[in-house]
Parts: C-alpha cells; sequence; structure tokens
C-alpha cells in the first residue's frame, strides 16, 4: 500500500513538474529600461508578439542617466516607468517617464524628492522580419515627438533614433543573438552614445526564459540577464559599464491569449 501511494506521488509530482516547466518555458526578450524590447542600453531588432501590453519600471543609476539631467548642478540615479503596446505584430508604442528630483513646489527650502517627470514616446517599426538567411530589421526611436529646442522644456534628454538588424541562431537548443545597430541622439551632451551599438545574446537550452547579454552601447559594455517567470513577470538585472546596478521588474500581458 506504501508502495503504491509512493509510486502515485511520484507520478503526481512528475506531472506537476512538467506543466510547471510548460508556465514557465516561455520566449523572452530584455527589457528596455524605456519599456521596449532591445537590451540594456543600445536597441535590438526584436519585437514582442501582436497583442503584448509591457507595464512596469527600471532603476536608472546615474552613470546612465543623460548628461543633462542635473539637480543643482550634479546629476543623480532616478527610476523610469512605462506602458508600451503592440498592437500589430509590425508596430510598437511606449510611453515612460523618468522621474526628476526637485525641491518640493520648486521652493528652495522644502523638502527634496521626486517632484516632476520628463515624459517621453517610444516608437518601433519593423519592416523586415527575421528569416531563415537574413535579420530582422527595426526603425525606431525614443522621445520622438514633443517639445523642440525652442519650445516650453526644451528637454528632449531621451530623444535618438536608430536602425537596428537582430539574426538568432539555433546551436543545439542553445539560442545565440546577434544585434547591430547604429543609433543618433538630439542632444551633443549624449554624443557619446552615437554611433554603432552591438550585442551578443544567449539563451540556454535547459531553460530558454533565461537570457545572458552582452552589449557596447557606443561607450560602455554593459553585461547583464533577463527572464521571464510565471508567464506574466519579466526581470532584468544588468552592470552598465560593468560596474554600476540597473534593473526592473515589469508585467508581460498577452492581451490575444
Amino acid at each position: 500500500m506504501i508502495g503504491m501511494n509512493m509510486g502515485m506521488m511520484k507520478r503526481k509530482a512528475c506531472v506537476a513538474f512538467l506543466l510547471f516547466s510548460q508556465f514557465l518555458l516561455l520566449p523572452v526578450l530584455a527589457q528596455h529600461y524605456v519599456g521596449t524590447p532591445g537590451l540594456i542600453h543600445a536597441p535590438s531588432a526584436e519585437m514582442d508578439t501582436a497583442g503584448v501590453v509591457r507595464l512596469g519600471g527600471q532603476y536608472i543609476p546615474v552613470e546612465m542617466m543623460p548628461e543633462t539631467f542635473l539637480f543643482e548642478g550634479e546629476k543623480y540615479a532616478s527610476y523610469t516607468n512605462y506602458v508600451s503596446i503592440t498592437p500589430f505584430r509590425w508596430v510598437e508604442v511606449g510611453y515612460g517617464y523618468t522621474l526628476m528630483k526637485f525641491h518640493r513646489n520648486k521652493v528652495k527650502i522644502a523638502p527634496v524628492g521626486f517632484y516632476s517627470k520628463d515624459r517621453y514616446f517610444s516608437l518601433r517599426i519593423q519592416p523586415l522580419r527575421e528569416g531563415r538567411y537574413w535579420p530582422s530589421v527595426v526603425v525606431g526611436g525614443n522621445d520622438v515627438w514633443g517639445s523642440g529646442d525652442d519650445g516650453q522644456s526644451g528637454s528632449n534628454y531621451y530623444r535618438n533614433f536608430y536602425i537596428a538588424a537582430t539574426k538568432h541562431l539555433d546551436l543545439g537548443g542553445h539560442l545565440i543573438g546577434g544585434h547591430v545597430a547604429y543609433r543618433r541622439w538630439k542632444l551633443d551632451c549624449n554624443k557619446k552614445w552615437d554611433g554603432v551599438t552591438a550585442g551578443i545574446t544567449y539563451q540556454p537550452s535547459f531553460y530558454q526564459p533565461l537570457r545572458a547579454v552582452c552589449e557596447w552601447d557606443g561607450n560602455e559594455v554593459n553585461v547583464g540577464i533577463d527572464c521571464r517567470l510565471f508567464k506574466y513577470v519579466m526581470f532584468q538585472a544588468a552592470l552598465f559599464d560593468c560596474r554600476y546596478f540597473t534593473g526592473g521588474l515589469s508585467l508581460y500581458i498577452p492581451l490575444l491569449k
């Protein structure tokens, strides 16, 4: 009797493990710090599937902040929050903001905190989907519209435009991704990130929701991991310039499933 119970328990455990594994083993894309697919601080040509919504936030270290993001003449670490949607397979739209440090009500004697936001829109269009012999191609940008240099705010802290290409290679179930892009930033103070960016991603065959990332963002080498858990949760943890932590969490919501 005991042997039969033990055998039944083992079978149930195996079934539960298989179901749990299927629940976890889902495709993953990196959580970009502005809320759209990408690497860590560099773009890629990967896209979410149609109907996916992302809602989340990320910690941004001082070293990763735009050079003109200042409080009393000094840069500071901050946080981004965002929501993005892929209404069709070939287009993604995102809205996000970075918290800005001020004296409350801009009164010098008032407490200091994140009392303002820099808001921006992101747009990505994929004219070419990845095939067996060719890469996917995405044209996109962050902070793609808003006030100009002579506008009321004239911020454009995150305004940049890029074209990116991505190609994956399956090596016995291990998925290797190659990513290259050319990016131009609006503000002169961010020009250190202008030009060619490149990266490599690796997803192991034994656990493909986990992805390791190494990238060149035009000025620094950054490394990190990202993962999609329990179908609806994504996280990223990375080291900017291989030294400074950045990371965040998001909800990954497939509306069409």
